[in-house]
């Protein structure tokens, strides 16, 4: 399985979506704001990453903007979540490969879907 870092502002959400990635069996990192993923992934080296997009410090799209600006990270595969519409800019930030979007409140089989569906097109 993967190893996947959640990125989310929100304990619970972020326990809630580790609990259900290591139950399917992925090894799961958590960050709780935009700098700390950064910097997850730079030391990690995760399969996949998912992304809130309302974070402090650093939002999902600004993190999405800088794992794309890297050569090293520009293919990791990112869902982001979102509950808001996203602006035309950030939506064409979602047509980038390995980039995909899942709204929140999000269902299980969902998110597993996404999951699976990323990391299968990232190897």
């Amino acid at each position: 399985m993967g190893r996947i870092l959640v990125a989310d502002d929100e304990p619970d959400m972020r326990a809630l979506l580790a609990d259900l990635l290591e139950e399917a069996g992925h090894q799961v990192t958590q960050a709780e704001n935009g700098q700390i993923a950064v910097s997850q992934v730079q030391l990690d080296r995760p399969d996949l990453v998912l992304l809130d997009v309302l974070m402090p410090l650093m939002s999902g799209i600004q993190v999405l903007q800088r794992l794309r600006d890297n050569p090293t990270t520009e293919n990791l595969p990112v869902i982001l979540l979102t509950a808001f519409s996203l602006s035309e800019q950030e939506n064409q930030i979602l047509d980038t490969p390995n980039t995909y979007h899942v709204t929140k409140p999000w269902r299980r089989g969902v998110v597993e879907t996404a999951v699976t569906s990323a990391l299968a097109q990232a190897r």
